[in-house]
């Protein structure tokens, strides 16, 4: 049995549409595999990565000192500890000055990660490191004397990387590193003043586990802790809306692929019939077609599945390469579970494709060697519903996306409804021709054979579907990475501007052509109530749900021209105890028009009423605000401003000069986050494109076996009309119509079902409003067409150069 199921391998696996499941297989696994990989490996190494972020393993972020008795208790449950205090401090060397934000750490800092410092070496007491923006501000080299407060500290190096420092463009202001030890003689901590503690802890996994669990009750409002995977939320919205992508891609190239498979395995069981009905009348029991034709997929599924693992290694190496700097630098290795889940899915696909069609060649009767028409008694369409929920089941497995799943489901709904009515159009509405012309030709055949052209031009229209699913989503995506970076995006932040330089600095931006946003006034404060009602001020604390922070706000007479009212009255400049609030802050905390809401700005308190709701775009690089005060409510609060502006090449000498005229304002210099930026974007765009020609190659693979399956039928009829006197030219002619007419007709139909999911799910993609998306109806129609026409030329047309006697014998 064994040697003869090996000969069947050799002789049938890569014939009668066999090799086409074999290549669909593997383009399922690889589509799968791929992606798997590369999240697999990502969350790997955002889970040892996130304490990185933290330096620590558990980190309690703080305005004021702990109590002893807190240290004491985590000392007491086998934690080590290390402190750090951040704060903003003025730093004055000879006659330069410039605000600095200012870190002191103990010895033992940090746990995790690395601090870089030039030359590397310990951080002693009586020196400072500074970052190389701020020793080129103070102008200052290695051993300068730099007063900090009411304290003298040597330079001792340059400070190059802090693991823990955060990824806030706002809080990237020139940076400067003591030791803690110092901070009581400099005396820049004072009552009021604006600190924070982290007191940074590391232990054994069941010791934080005791910590959180003893910390929980007692956090208190301004107190935070943070654990590693909260690190982690630090990525870009762009890199996750980029796996999403590379998951839809493999969703969309597993379908593919199992339609692909569907039909050849079809194809296969239809071409197989007559051979096991011989085999039966030889004598051939039930069990051994079974055991032959069940160790036969067993081979062809493990082929396709080695080939997919194969070929989905190559490509998540590329994505690897090409995402670069987009993944975190150590990325771990990748695991078996990636693989494991290749293997179960390639053999729960197959499952489900070959029961049906398995289980109906077991019950052909021998009586089909005799008598064509014999057929098995186990109806084919069985195999379409067990089909489709198993797929469903896969999809949301991987996917894990109800939404997208079930859209995509309605949209094939709507593409075979959509078809319905589109092969009416061509069976019943199309235009005859002339009468014996290539096109009355194509027509006649149409309406002789509706069903098998409706089965062609389902299978065609579905694979343009997906690929148009993926063509727009990518669109989408890409769109949004220059929205999220356009050309003219802010460079510079201009912040800690002074209320007495701020008419000087506004005519200092208009006389050198320096285009900047409005100058916004900034205070930092809490919400405490909403309609009277008291909020919640962390997690843990139980009411109505709060903001479990300082919000920073400001006060404008015009909002921001960015921002979208999508709710309530438009803001006027004479209105007076009112708020503007951002969408998404209002639907968390079910804060509706017309609430009062109470705020808490350096001891003082003052309610305001909501007036509007409004759309606020964060990824524009400008300064954005959860709440905007109407002008009066700011007004007994001493402000600060802040801005953004754009600075050219050019125009470097102009913010040298805005440095020294003003040198207590604070200018960071972001052009580096925006060139990583840039540079992470254009790699992701560059992986997506992958991922869609992968696509596209299981798209372009339907279409072969979609025409391979009725290849037989086709070239028969050819034949004989070459054979009953029609001319090559008419047939070849006639063959163009039909390929054009049809890939035309299905990619119109995918492109309208494409553009119904695009309208459902455009919120899930992109922030901007839905529009058409005119590539879909040019591409699709246009690849559909080409495609099968292609493939016409190549599969049919060589036929039509045969001499009468090869046509005979074809026959």
């Amino acid at each position: 049995m064994i040697k003869l199921l090996w000969r069947l391998f050799c002789r049938m696996g890569w014939q009668g549409g066999l090799q086409w499941f074999v290549l669909a297989l593997a383009v399922c696994i690889a589509s799968v595999l791929s992606v798997s990989l590369v999240s697999d490996r990502l969350t790997q190494s955002l889970k040892v990565s996130g304490r990185d972020f933290l330096a620590a393993d558990r980190v309690v972020e703080s305005a004021n000192p702990l109590p002893d008795f807190w240290l004491k208790q985590a000392h007491d449950s086998g934690l080590q500890l290390t402190h750090t205090t951040e704060f903003s401090t003025m730093l004055l060397a000879g006659e330069q000055m410039q605000l600095a934000s200012a870190k002191a750490i103990d010895s033992g800092y940090p746990f995790y990660g690395h601090l870089v410092l030039a030359p590397q070496q310990e951080v002693r007491l009586g020196e400072l490191w500074l970052s190389h923006q701020l020793m080129l501000l103070l102008q200052v080299k290695l051993g300068d004397e730099v007063q900090l407060g009411s304290t003298s500290l040597r330079v001792a190096g340059e400070l190059l990387q802090e693991p823990d420092q955060s990824f806030n463009p706002l809080a990237l202001a020139p940076r400067a590193l003591m030791h803690q030890h110092d901070l009581g003689a400099a005396q820049v901590i004072l009552p009021g003043s604006r600190v924070t503690h982290r007191y940074l802890f590391h232990g054994t996994e069941s010791a934080l586990n005791n910590w959180d669990v003893w910390l929980a009750t007692r956090l208190q409002p301004g107190q935070k802790l943070l654990k590693p995977e909260q690190a982690n939320r630090n990525l870009s919205h762009q890199l996750d809306r980029s796996e999403r992508f590379f998951r839809v891609a493999s969703l969309l190239g597993l379908l593919l692929g199992a339609t692909a498979m569907s039909i050849a395995i079809q194809q296969y069981a239809r071409q197989t019939q007559s051979m096991l009905a011989l085999l039966k009348t030889f004598g051939a029991s039930r069990r051994q077609i079974m055991q032959l034709l069940g160790g036969l997929l067993s081979l062809l599924t493990l082929a396709g599945i080695t080939i997919g693992c194969l070929l989905g290694w190559l490509i998540h190496r590329w994505m690897v390469w090409q995402l670069g700097s987009a993944l975190p630098p150590d990325l771990a290795s990748p695991s078996y579970q990636p693989f494991i889940l290749a293997f179960v899915l390639g053999g729960a696909l197959v499952s489900l494709l070959v029961c049906i069609p398995l289980w109906r060649l077991l019950d052909v009767p021998a009586l089909r060697v005799l008598r064509q028409e014999q057929e098995s008694r186990i109806p084919a369409w069985l195999a379409l519903p067990l089909l489709i929920m198993g797929l469903l089941c896969i999809n949301l497995l991987l996917l894990q996306d109800t939404k997208l799943v079930f859209s995509l489901l309605g949209g094939v709904i709507a593409l075979i409804l959509a078809l319905g009515g589109m092969g009416y159009l061509l069976l019943r509405l199309l235009p005859k021709g002339v009468t014996g012309s290539s096109f009355y030709l194509a027509v006649q055949h149409w309406q002789r054979q509706p069903l098998e052209i409706l089965h062609q031009l389902s299978g065609i229209a579905l694979s343009l579907l997906l690929l148009g699913v993926v063509i727009s989503v990518r669109s989408e995506i890409v769109s949004g990475f220059q929205t999220f970076l356009p050309a003219d995006a802010p460079n510079r932040f201009m912040i800690n501007i002074p209320d007495a330089d701020k008419p000087a600095l506004e005519q200092f931006l208009l006389q050198h052509k320096l285009t900047h946003a409005p100058l916004y006034p900034i205070v930092r404060g809490r919400l405490t109530h909403i309609n009277d009602e008291a909020v919640s001020q962390q997690d843990e604390q139980s009411g109505r749900k709060g903001i479990h922070r300082e919000l920073t706000m400001t006060a404008q007479a015009e909002l921001p021209a960015d921002s979208l009212v999508v709710s309530g009255e438009r803001w006027q400049g004479a209105m007076t105890g009112q708020v503007s609030i951002e969408q998404g802050v209002a639907t968390e905390l079910n804060i509706k028009l017309q609430d009062r809401l109470r705020f808490t700005v350096d001891d003082q308190v003052f309610e305001v009423t909501v007036r509007n709701i409004r759309q606020v775009d964060w990824q524009s690089m400008r300064p954005n605000f959860f709440m905007i005060f109407s002008p009066d409510v700011l007004k007994p609060f001493a402000v600060n401003w802040m801005t953004s502006l754009r600075v050219s090449a050019a125009q470097l000498p102009d913010e040298i000069e805005l440095a020294r005229t003003f040198p207590t304002i604070t200018t960071l210099n972001i052009d580096s986050l925006l060139n990583k930026l840039q540079s992470v974007l254009d790699k992701l765009a560059r992986a997506m494109t992958l991922l869609m020609l992968l696509v596209s190659a299981a798209a372009i693979l339907v279409l072969l076996v979609q025409w391979q399956a009725g290849l037989q039928q086709r070239q028969t009829s050819l034949l004989l009309m070459r054979t009953l006197g029609a001319r090559r030219q008419q047939l070849r002619d006639m063959l163009h119509w039909q390929a054009v007419l049809l890939g035309g007709f299905a990619g119109i139909t995918a492109a309208f079902s494409c553009e119904l999911i695009r309208w459902w799910l455009h919120a899930e993609w992109s922030e901007q409003a839905w529009q058409w998306l005119p590539v879909l109806w040019w591409l699709l129609p246009l690849s559909g067409a080409s495609t099968v026409l292609l493939v016409s030329q190549f599969t049919l047309q060589p036929l039509l150069r045969r001499t009468l006697a090869a046509r005979l014998r074809a026959l």
